[in-house]
């Protein structure tokens, strides 16, 4: 693929990812129409199926975006400073900011893993898509996509090197509470009061560390 048609391909993905996420501000996932997303984007329907089977994987794709984009806030905040529990708290920050600039694509998300969404791995994202989706992150392009578990799992391993978590944390265990805890927070205040999202997450993680703790100690 020439240089051309391959920043052609990045920029059409890219603008329907962009009009789905602007339509999910006004409207749930389900009753927003292909034929809507399209004269958005200034595509036609044709050119929509070459890019996206189904639109389905136009959500798909957005999720893969917006999990790229909270694993370049993860390694930002490993580079900037130890790694560890510091950075839990970034991630769970980042989230948080989520769901207040576009809490309509929150919510989908959380229904997208309800249904039982996967990251796939045959959906390729190029460097050049990564560099113009979010040209103001620097490196992005170098950043993997992988589940928010994979991004938790050494920042945890890290804390318990630290001294920051005992030796003996049940790791699997904290971090399954931690996934309980990022989306069970957005699923009840989302709707209503998201702004009280980031105060909370900030209250559980104490709890939850506080009570790990706590049961380690206690072996």
């Amino acid at each position: 693929m020439s240089d051309l048609r391959q920043r052609k391909f990045a920029r059409t993905r890219l603008a329907l990812a962009r009009v789905l996420a602007e339509a999910l501000g006004e409207q749930p996932f389900a009753a927003i129409a292909v034929k809507r997303l399209c004269h958005a984007a200034e595509v036609s329907e044709a050119t929509f199926f070459n890019y996206f089977p189904s639109k389905q994987d136009l959500m798909t794709y957005l999720v893969h975006l917006w999990v790229l984009e909270l694993g370049w806030q993860v390694q930002r905040a490993a580079a900037e400073g130890p790694p560890g529990l510091a950075v839990v708290h970034r991630l769970f920050a980042e989230v948080a900011r989520t769901c207040e600039r576009r809490p309509g694509v929150l919510a989908e998300l959380l229904a997208w893993i309800a249904r039982g969404g996967e990251l796939d791995s045959g959906l390729a994202i190029s460097d050049l898509e990564k560099q113009l989706a979010f040209p103001r992150l620097e490196a992005i392009e170098t950043v993997p996509i992988k589940g928010i578990d994979a991004w938790l799992l050494p920042q945890l391993e890290a804390a318990i090197r630290s001294g920051d978590l005992p030796p003996n944390t049940l790791v699997p265990l904290l971090l399954n509470t931690l996934l309980a805890v990022l989306f069970g927070v957005p699923l009840t205040l989302l709707a209503t009061e998201p702004a009280r999202i980031a105060p909370m997450y900030r209250q559980q993680l104490t709890l939850v560390l506080a009570g790990m703790r706590a049961a380690s100690g206690a072996r």
